[in-house]
């Protein structure tokens, strides 16, 4: 869920930032049932449009890889994730980026199976209205996001919430409780889908 900052370049973003999450899927009710049992803080809203890319023979997914450009309020970030890993953890690598189209150079320091003449076309569109609190739980601090999304692919739609617990700092275990308070006041349920492959299953 994390961005590229703005004072660093693209060029330097070659070691992957490892990215720890809980998910879940939650209805509206739900939703604003978390909101509500969080402590006073500063909510961000912002709307995202994130364009998917891989080979046409989906080369990139069939290797665990999903690789998007977003754009938010004019800003571009190009982004690589890999599968997720038995710590329940991804690697994930962020670049600030000026236009749509994903840039291959940047793929070159990555164990992405891309080459200079590799060919990548947008596969789906994923749009989102993303709600985002910093929490504090136990020592730590979680980012805590629920996305209204829509993944579209050609005339195919798959609309969804979702609550994703995100740790910036702390120990695992602090996601664990987070998560446990907030189901006390909300259904939650667990989901290991993620909008990459949402958006593959629509195109099958």
């Amino acid at each position: 869920m994390r961005e590229a900052p703005e004072s660093v370049t693209a060029e330097a973003m070659t070691t992957p930032n490892r990215e720890i999450e809980l998910k879940f899927l939650l209805d509206a009710a739900a939703a604003q049932a978390v909101l509500a049992a969080l402590p006073p803080g500063e909510t961000v809203v912002k709307d995202l449009v994130a364009i998917y890319y891989d080979t046409a023979d989906h080369a990139l997914s069939r290797a665990g890889f999903g690789l998007r450009v977003r754009r938010s309020a004019g800003k571009r970030v190009q982004t690589l994730k890999s599968a997720l890993g038995e710590d329940g953890g991804r690697d994930e690598w962020d670049w600030p980026v000026t236009t749509d189209e994903p840039d291959l150079a940047l793929l070159a320091t990555t164990p992405a199976p891309v080459s200079p003449d590799t060919v990548l076309t947008p596969q789906f569109t994923v749009r989102s209205r993303r709600t985002i609190r910093l929490v504090q739980e136990g020592g730590g601090a979680i980012e805590l996001v629920i996305d209204d999304a829509e993944v579209s692919a050609g005339n195919r739609r798959d609309a969804f919430l979702e609550l994703e617990l995100e740790l910036m700092s702390g120990d695992p275990a602090d996601l664990a409780r987070l998560a446990e308070r907030l189901s006390r006041v909300a259904t939650l349920t667990p989901s290991s889908v993620t909008k990459a492959e949402r958006g593959f299953a629509l195109l099958r």
